[in-house]
């Protein structure tokens, strides 16, 4: 691990530097240097990167936001109906998962957990550290988001799993059983109170470049904002919103604007990126002959992409003409293959949209230097507007969900009785969110996953699916300890 901290901490000059091949327990945590390479380590399965060797078991796992298709970000938006994944080997759009059919490094998510413990450990040795209060404070309120973060992440995809939370049990080698949901979505809601409560712990980074891409106050809410919309707690849901939108984020003025720039006001964390860590996203949209297409009015030339995902017509077709959004989106290209030049679109030979969304993105890539955004405020106006409708009805809820619709361009929501909301809240989510990671849970929250799944002509499609299950080797190693989700057999 701490070869791993060497890599990624060099860069920082303001931080004192250590020799890091004479560390020990007695040398490290003792300066604020050294809590903030603990830290970097812990942002190490939060990156947009195509993989690294986990430092613990030596196996080679994909970041959880990178967009091939073994990942978090990705498992989230293929398995619905925004992105189709275009390989014969697809078993994530057919529901054809099992308990084996990821292993090794193929499921990237579960394996995350050891960092739950790293967390742990981690946050245990600073609080112990004995270095001045207020640096331990924070250091220690940043910590605790990473590991509450990575806590829901695995809840969203497989529930409650045996995390290590108990300092005093981390070198205890003993299987434990699966907590019940409510002891683990305690354990996640206490780190983010907790986070929050820190006087020292800053609100946000959009302003300060240096630490843009650490954790925050902000993202805390945030966090906590997705765990109760997860489990349908409106008023706290509710509650936490506002607190956010009485923070200082402010929606941009234009949507393209959101995946350009840097920071913007908007965005409550994205994933900073560069030409080591790149965003990948963009190469595997475009097809094998593609030279130009328009994304508004902006001319998106490039050459040959991988052509691994494309957005189904019948997705694209939920955005109306003059939708704004639809301008992050290429729906017609040139292609050429020698000397033949031709345009296809949705009628002759583009098997669905280009759904870009990083309109900024120049040169013929893999890989992109423009950060990935992962929560921003129109997530947050749009959570709030369904938790007051849950509770109350339409009223009040339609100003927030109309936020966003006005920056879109397209018409208000009026008169429409609270299920009908519920469903517009929806689709709206459908269109502003597309391709960000929140459509799988969006579409569980409202008990439409496999629903929508089968209307797609997934047969297969079960209801215990709105869990992925725990890889085999872990129930194996388990030995009966740990309980299989519900429906899956090996």
């Amino acid at each position: 691990m701490f070869a791993f901290l060497v890599m990624l901490s060099s860069c920082e000059d303001k931080l004192e530097s250590k020799n890091f091949s004479d560390l020990t327990e007695d040398n490290f945590f003792k300066t604020e240097g050294d809590f903030y390479a603990a830290l970097v380590g812990l942002y190490a399965p939060f990156t947009s990167g195509w993989g690294d060797t986990d430092p613990g078991d030596g196996t080679w796992y994909a970041a959880l936001y990178n967009a091939n298709n073994r990942t978090y970000f990705m498992k989230s938006v293929v398995s619905t109906d925004e992105l189709f994944y275009n390989y014969s080997t697809n078993v994530i759009n057919t529901f054809a998962w099992g308990p084996s059919t990821w292993t090794g490094g193929d499921e990237s998510t579960y394996p995350k957990i050891s960092f739950v413990a790293r967390a742990t450990d981690v946050i245990d040795k600073i609080q112990n550290s004995g270095v001045n209060e207020k640096i331990v404070n924070q250091y220690v309120a940043e910590a605790k988001v990473l590991r509450a973060w990575l806590m829901y992440i695995l809840y969203d995809f497989f529930g409650p799993v045996n995390v290590k939370l108990d300092p005093a049990t981390l070198d205890v080698n003993e299987i434990t059983p699966r907590p019940s949901s409510a002891e683990y979505c305690a354990a996640i809601e206490q780190d983010l109170k907790d986070a929050i409560a820190t006087t020292e712990f800053p609100d946000k980074y959009n302003s300060d470049a240096e630490n843009w891409g650490r954790v925050s106050k902000g993202m805390a809410r945030m966090l906590l904002l997705k765990l109760y919309m997860h489990n349908k707690q409106w008023a706290e849901a509710e509650a936490v919103g506002n607190d956010i939108m009485g923070m200082g984020y402010a929606l941009e003025t234009d949507y393209a604007n959101v995946f350009i720039t840097k920071a913007n006001d908007e965005l409550i964390y994205s994933i900073p990126c560069n030409a080591s860590t790149p965003n990948w996203y963009p190469q595997h949209l475009f097809p094998a002959n593609y030279t130009s297409g328009y994304a508004g009015s902006t001319n998106i030339v490039r050459g040959s992409g991988w052509y691994d995902f494309y957005m189904p017509w019948t997705y694209f077709d939920k955005f109306e003409t003059k939708d704004l959004r639809r301008n992050t989106i290429i729906y017609e290209c040139i292609t050429k293959k020698g000397k033949v030049v031709d345009t296809i679109g949705r009628d002759n030979g583009l098997l669905g949209a280009i759904p870009l969304k990083y309109t900024s993105i120049t040169g013929d890539g893999p890989e992109y230097p423009i950060d990935v955004v992962v929560y921003r405020y129109a997530e947050v106006l749009l959570s709030v507007s369904e938790a007051i409708n849950e509770q109350r009805g339409p009223d009040d809820a339609y100003q927030y969900v109309n936020l966003v619709r006005e920056r879109a361009g397209v018409d208000d929501y009026t008169g429409l009785s609270q299920s009908a909301l519920r469903d517009s809240i929806l689709d709206e989510r459908a269109r502003e969110l597309y391709c960000e990671g929140s459509r799988r849970q969006d579409l569980i929250r409202h008990g439409k996953f496999i629903q929508n799944a089968l209307d797609r002509g997934i047969t297969n499609a079960q209801d215990f699916q709105v869990l992925f299950p725990i890889p085999q080797s872990v129930i194996d190693e388990g030995d009966g300890i740990i309980v299989q989700n519900s429906g899956y057999t090996e």
